[in-house]
């Protein structure tokens, strides 16, 4: 079976984590190497790392979003059985509005770094936007996958339900069966 563009462009969120992941798996143990058995050792590997893992972080949360794993509060919808399609929907969107949200204002701030140009005192040719950068591609990644999730939920009403759901039908079995 041939694999369309869409179809690898959908795994944008593994390929930047697998590099990222790669990138700090070497960089540190060249560090450790050099520093146990060279006495010796690389101004910027830290930094490095550091930034690598806000990369991870920050686009692991669009491939939360992606397979549906990110942290929700699934309270409401056990509170409210009957109304649990409607209650992960607002959710959903509560997620949607705060990802942009939280994505224009770091954007905003890449800006503002972009123009005082501003870098690492560790790693002096390297800019602060680049770890920056990384919240803005993460938290709107974050919600159009959940954009995306809520599209292929309504798109596709045969798609089993979610863990909220299935959770809120199991407490009305549970109520009824007391009853």
């Amino acid at each position: 079976m041939k694999k369309s563009i869409w179809q690898y462009l959908d795994m944008w969120e593994e390929v930047i984590l697998a590099v990222v992941s790669a990138f700090m798996l070497a960089t540190l143990a060249v560090q450790v190497f050099c520093r146990y058995f060279l006495s010796f050792s690389f101004s910027w590997a830290e930094q490095g790392a550091r930034i690598g893992f806000v990369w991870i972080t920050l686009i692991g949360f669009s491939l939360a979003a992606k397979k549906g794993m990110h942290l929700k509060i699934d309270i409401l919808p056990q509170f409210f059985p009957k109304s649990a399609k409607a209650v992960n929907l607002f959710s959903e969107i509560v997620t949607i509005l705060f990802g942009f949200g939280m994505g224009y204002l770091i954007l905003k701030t890449v800006l503002m770094q972009i123009e005082f140009e501003q870098y690492f005192a560790s790693i002096p040719w390297l800019p602060t936007w680049t770890m920056y950068i990384a919240g803005v591609i993460g938290f709107f990644g974050l919600s159009l996958r959940t954009m995306q999730n809520v599209y292929c939920s309504f798109k596709d009403n045969k798609q089993k339900p979610s863990v909220t759901e299935t959770r809120s039908e199991e407490y009305l079995q549970k109520e009824e069966a007391d009853s």
